[in-house]
């Protein structure tokens, strides 16, 4: 009797033990062919990687060239404003607004970029907005 609980046994065990080794050799080899591939993978990005900073480095020489020639280039500008532009920026505004207005004064931005500085024109619409009379209550 005692042999068939040992056989018994024996049977349950390498019932479990075979599909074990199996399955471990299998996810081995599996885990080898992903190791392999993730390292072609990362070979690939990094090649990619490389042609991109290339390609970037020479755009951002490029544009520097490009910056440093239009700097040289720039017309020069009077800062005087013709009264023809002062007299189509108080049409343009008329036309806007409705009624007729009259312009005080007309400055230039002292920066050669065609945008300004980001904060300067915040303060700037600030600034215009707290002028807006029909929100103090006054009529125009």
């Amino acid at each position: 009797m005692t042999h068939t609980y040992i056989l018994a046994a024996a049977l349950v065990i390498a019932g479990w033990l075979v599909p074990f080794i199996i399955l471990r050799r299998t996810i081995q080899r599996r885990c080898a062919q992903h190791g392999i591939e993730f390292d072609r993978q990362i070979e690939a990005l990094s090649t990619q990687v490389k042609v991109l900073q290339e390609a970037s480095d020479a755009a951002t020489q490029e544009s520097k060239s490009k910056a440093k020639d239009e700097a040289t280039s720039l017309p020069v500008v009077s800062d005087e404003i013709s009264p023809e532009t002062v007299s189509m920026i108080s049409q343009t505004i008329t036309a806007l607004l409705g009624r007729k207005i009259r312009v005080r004064s007309v400055k230039l931005l002292q920066t050669p970029t065609i945008t300004a500085d980001p904060w300067a024109q915040q303060g700037r619409v600030v600034i215009q907005a707290s002028h807006n009379l029909s929100q103090r209550g006054h009529e125009l």
